[in-house]
């Protein structure tokens, strides 16, 4: 059973898509904000980190730089996620950075899709 970390802010958002994802037979676990998923990404090793951009304290790019630099998290697929209304080579490029990019809000077969994809 793959291993998947939530990291989003918004209550409802981040619920339902951990529940979406439990009702597909995957292990969820939920961080409000980047500073905290960075701790249970090391202590869970999840197989995929789905992480929103833009946060309060610890954002998405933030977590993004401590991940890369950090040993048991660097290989752990990234894939961002958020609202905002970036150009499309601006979302490009946050694609390229992690190891995908959702656009909120995302329909369960391309949340699936890219997640199967690790």
């Amino acid at each position: 059973m793959k291993r998947i970390l939530i990291i989003e802010d918004n209550d409802e958002i981040r619920e339902n898509t951990a529940e979406l994802l439990g009702l597909h037979q995957y292990n969820v676990f939920t961080a409000g904000e980047g500073g905290e998923g960075f701790a249970l990404a090391k202590k869970y090793g999840p197989d995929v980190i789905l992480c929103d951009i833009m946060m309060p304290e610890t954002d998405g790019l933030l977590f993004l730089k401590l991940a890369r630099n950090d040993d048991t998290i660097r290989q752990i697929p990234l894939i961002f996620f958020s609202a905002g209304t970036a150009a499309p080579e601006v979302q490009a490029g946050l694609a390229k950075a992690a190891n995908g990019f959702l656009k909120k809000p995302f329909t369960e077969e391309e949340l699936l899709k890219a997640i199967r994809k690790f």
